[in-house]
Parts: C-alpha cells; sequence; structure tokens
C-alpha cells in the first residue's frame, strides 16, 4: 500500500548539486553510510546522521549522535522537533530544506523582472543556427548523453540536468522552465542559488520570451566589468554573465534553461552558449523520453483500471446456469472493448420458472459497462416483484431514464419460461426478436411479437407482455445481441439475420453450449482478421 507523503526534502550538497525525496510513512535516516536511506557524499557528516520521522501528519527531525550535531533553522537540534514548511536543517555541510506540500513546483522562486540584462553585451543567437563546438565539448556531450536521455521521471531528469550544468558551466544560479501542456505558463520545477536564498533567482523577461517564443539562444555579459564589491552588485541584480537557451524538440519548444554568475568575472563564451544549447538539447531528448514514460505508465494504470473493472464485471453475471435434465441454459458475453455494454441475466424462481435476460446498451467501454452494472442492481432488486416482463421493464424505463442523458439507452428481451408447462412470456424493449429452434426440419422462427422503445428513452412507456406455447418437442430459445448480425468482416459485409437463421437451421443438437460455440465459430470464420467492432452476447435455453 501507497501512504501519502508528509512532505518533501529539497538536499543542496556543498558542490551545489541538489536532490529531492519524499518523506513518507517511514523514518528516513541521513548521513554518509551507504545504508542510510538518504546517503550523503559529505565527509563532515557523521556515518548516521539524523532521522526524519513521521508523527501523526508532520515529520520530526532528530539528531542521531552525530559528532558535529544538526542544525534547524541555525540552532543545535536536541530531541525531536517538528518541522515546518521552508526549516533549514544543517546536516554537516548540507543544507535540507523541508517543504510540507510533495509538489515539486517553484514557480512563486522565480521573479521574471524587466530589463535585468537590457545592454548591448547582450547577445542573441537564431536557434537554426548551427552549433561550433571543439572537440572536448563536442565528447563532453557524447559522454552526457546518457544521464540526459535515458527513461526516467521528468523531475529527476530536471535535476539531474541543473547538476550537469554546475558541473561542467561553472553556474552560480540557474533554473529550468517547463511550458505547460494545457497553456502556455511555465511551470519552474528546479530553481538553484548558490549566492543568495535557497530556491529564489531573478531571470530577465526579454532572455525567458525569445528563448520561449522565438527558439533563440542569448548569451549576456557585464559590459561595465567587475564592480569592486559584489555584495552591491547582487543587490541591484548586477549579474556578470549569463546565458538562456530553449529546449526544443523539432518545432515544439518545450521550456528554456537557464543559468548565470552573480559574483565570478569570467564570461562566458559564444562556444559556451553553443556548449549548452548542445546539452539542451540532450535534456529536450529526455524530456520527450519521460513523457513517453508518463504516458506509458498512465496507460498501465488504465489498463490496470479496465482490467479490474473486467474481473469486477465478469463476476456481476451468473456464476451457475440451469442444468437438469428437462431444462438447461448455456450463455455467452465477449466485449468489443475490454469491458462490455452487454448484459444477460438467468434467475430462477421458486415456482420452478426461469427469468432469463439479455441487454444492450449503447456505446461500448467503461461508460456502457456502468450503465450496465446499475441495470444488474435493478433487475436484482426488483425481479421478484412480479411475473410480467412488461410491468418490469417499464419500472426499469422510468428508473434509467431518470438517471442517464438521452444519449444512453438500453435494448432488451426479457423471459420467463416455465418448463413444467412449456411456455414461455416475454418483452422486448427494441431488441432483437428471439428465436425458436425446433431442430427437426421445421426451419428457426423468429419470435415477432409487440416491441416498443429501448429502455430510457420515453418516461413512462408501456412494454407489452407476449405468451408463446413452446409446444412438446425439444425446443431452443435463442437470444443474442446485435454483435452477432452486425459482425463485419474485411469487405465490411455484414453476418446478417439470414445467415444466423441458416446455420441455426443445420444445429440438429440441442445442446446449449454446443450451439452457443458453433455460432460463436461461425461468425469468427466470416469476420476472419476482421476487428470485433461490438459486444457479442448470446444465450440459450433448451427444453428438452
Amino acid at each position: 500500500m501507497e501512504f501519502p507523503t508528509l512532505g518533501h526534502l529539497l538536499i543542496t550538497l556543498a558542490d551545489g548539486r541538489r536532490t529531492r525525496h519524499e518523506l513518507g510513512r517511514t523514518p528516513k535516516t541521513v548521513g554518509r553510510d551507504a545504508v542510510c536511506d538518504i546517503p550523503i557524499a559529505d565527509p563532515s557528516a557523521s556515518r548516521c546522521h539524523a532521522r526524519f520521522v513521521p508523527q501523526g501528519d508532520n515529520a520530526q527531525v532528530e539528531d542521531l549522535g552525530s559528532k558535529n550535531g544538526t542544525l534547524l533553522n541555525d540552532i543545535p537540534c536536541e530531541g525531536s522537533h517538528t518541522l515546518h514548511d521552508g526549516d533549514r536543517v544543517v546536516v554537516g555541510s548540507t543544507l535540507i530544506v523541508f517543504k510540507a506540500t510533495a509538489t515539486s513546483s517553484t514557480a512563486a522562486s522565480v521573479v521574471i523582472a524587466d530589463n535585468l540584462t537590457e545592454s548591448h553585451a547582450t547577445k542573441y543567437v537564431s536557434g537554426d543556427k548551427n552549433l561550433i563546438l571543439s572537440k572536448q565539448r563536442l565528447e563532453m556531450i557524447y559522454a552526457l548523453t546518457g544521464r540526459l536521455t535515458r527513461l526516467r521521471s521528468r523531475d529527476d531528469l530536471l535535476e539531474e540536468a541543473m547538476n550537469i550544468c554546475f558541473e561542467t558551466l561553472q553556474f552560480e544560479r540557474g533554473t529550468i522552465g517547463i511550458k505547460r501542456e494545457s497553456d502556455r505558463a511555465v511551470d519552474w520545477p528546479v530553481v538553484r542559488n548558490l549566492r543568495g536564498a535557497e530556491g529564489e533567482l531573478t531571470i530577465s523577461r526579454s532572455l525567458l520570451a525569445r528563448a520561449l517564443e522565438h527558439g533563440e539562444r542569448a548569451i549576456f555579459t557585464d559590459a561595465g566589468g567587475a564592480p569592486s564589491d559584489p555584495t552591491m552588485s547582487m543587490v541591484q541584480h548586477g549579474i556578470r554573465s549569463a546565458m538562456c537557451v530553449p529546449l526544443k524538440q523539432d518545432d515544439e519548444i518545450l521550456g528554456v534553461v537557464y543559468g548565470d554568475r552573480t559574483s565570478t568575472a569570467t564570461p562566458y563564451t559564444d562556444e559556451d552558449i553553443d556548449f549548452f544549447a548542445g546539452i539542451a538539447q540532450q535534456i529536450s531528448i529526455g524530456l520527450i523520453n519521460s513523457r513517453l514514460m508518463r504516458d506509458q505508465e498512465r496507460m498501465a494504470r488504465l489498463n490496470h483500471d479496465i482490467d479490474l473493472a473486467r474481473r469486477i464485471q465478469t463476476g456481476l453475471f451468473p456464476t451457475e446456469l440451469p442444468h437438469t435434465d428437462r431444462f438447461r441454459v448455456a450463455a455467452l458475453n465477449e466485449p468489443g472493448a475490454r469491458v462490455s455494454g452487454d448484459y444477460y441475466d438467468v434467475i430462477e424462481r421458486d415456482d420452478g420458472r426461469v427469468w432469463c435476460l439479455v441487454a444492450d446498451v449503447t456505446g461500448e467501454g467503461v461508460a456502457a459497462a456502468m450503465l450496465m452494472a446499475n441495470l444488474q442492481a435493478a433487475v436484482r432488486l426488483t425481479i421478484d416483484e412480479t411475473d410480467d416482463p412488461g410491468a418490469l421493464f417499464k419500472r426499469w424505463n422510468n428508473l434509467i431514464y431518470r438517471n442517464t442523458d438521452a444519449s444512453k439507452f438500453i435494448t432488451a428481451l426479457l423471459l420467463l419460461v416455465d418448463p413444467e408447462s412449456r411456455t414461455m412470456c416475454y418483452a422486448s424493449a427494441g431488441h432483437c426478436p428471439p428465436i425458436l429452434m425446433h431442430h427437426n426440419d421445421t426451419p428457426p422462427t423468429m419470435i415477432e411479437g409487440e416491441s416498443t422503445f429501448p429502455l430510457g428513452v420515453v418516461e413512462d412507456a408501456e412494454f407489452a407482455t407476449n405468451t408463446v406455447d413452446l409446444g412438446a418437442a425439444p425446443v431452443t430459445i435463442f437470444g443474442y445481441t446485435d454483435g452477432i448480425i452486425e459482425a463485419m468482416d474485411m469487405d465490411q459485409n455484414a453476418f446478417g439475420t439470414d445467415q444466423l437463421l441458416m446455420m441455426l437451421a443445420e444445429q440438429t443438437d440441442p445442446n446449449p453450449t454446443a450451439i452457443i460455440k458453433q455460432v460463436r465459430k461461425r461468425v469468427s470464420a466470416f469476420a476472419g482478421a476482421a476487428a470485433q467492432s461490438d459486444d457479442i452476447t448470446m444465450l440459450a435455453a433448451a427444453l428438452l
């Protein structure tokens, strides 16, 4: 079982690398020993330094007797302390910031400023311009490809990408923005600042707009040279050197990567911006891969849910059907999608008579299956109230009419078979007529009784009950949904009612199971390689 998170930890090592860990319902230890839940490569941390412990709906931190101690908001941590959003925990030289929410978005930590880098020293390069790189830089990008393009979650990819940018381009601040798929807004999953407040950074609107809207890459160098007071430079947003490149895949701009220096006077070069753009190309591939992985995971979850729905739906069908020397029933349901909008039911009464129901909900898939389940519940709840099929249809019709929209309705055939008197009364709600099979030289006949609207179409509709004498000779009543007669071959020819009657005429054995198998076999042979386009349901009740 998966438990909800109590928040997450943003961990920044001394070299600027950053990782993220969710806090669940089990304690998490942190230290330089590999056995810790959160191992950190920090020589100033103890082997097992501190622990984060769930306490109700909160998380607490406690020092584990470490040599250098644990600081909570710059105060030595003694005993256990409840964490609040934004609390800063220092373990050795490692900063851990607790975030009370599970989201990784830090959009509020990025400030977009006007005219921040408007200067003659800002150079924009078209995204179509070829990259010019030295052999060493090309080899570096090749070596980094595996780290940036392998399958993983988006946030893990972006954290790794930011690590690489800090390692190879010596950023002091950096961020990655990702365009939302639903609108033009930008989220900032990764924000890193080694020179200011944790997770806060200001970037130029012009650099951002030209990257996101035109796919241009930009390089900025402070034209005034290095100021004498770097601190004053930072207060005034004194960016010494900055680069901004788009994340692109074909013609789609996925986002932007930005990095700058605020205290180091060494400027970025034209080759640096080309190298940065080369890294961004690999990040873009990784983003597409993570998107595919996310879609695959969603599809896997959807498939799991549909499989579960099908198992639940299968459990709604009767597990045992009547099977005596005088009366036998067999049935089959095969969904066109993975869940079915068709339904059959067989219910034995205490007096020996047997209800047989075949129904077909409009449409396919989950929505149809849910309406089918509602019908099944109504059937089971009310079937003992009367022995009049038409009266039951009227009640079910009003229930469905009141609880579904006009686009949803159900065709249905309801039979009450009396094996003792060998009679049958039935009602049809816009459904395919039942077929009577005599298993002799008499051809099968369609019982054309009075039919009316499907269930759920007209409020307070009336449904006629028809009665049929089945005779003394063996006979089989065959009910089905239109998935049989509307089955298509590769040339879009329908199986049709005539072909169904012809093949039923060949069945001399009144065994209902054998009849259903033969019909299914014949329909499959007719369709050939054509996909099943609709649910298929059959019910055969034989009086021997």
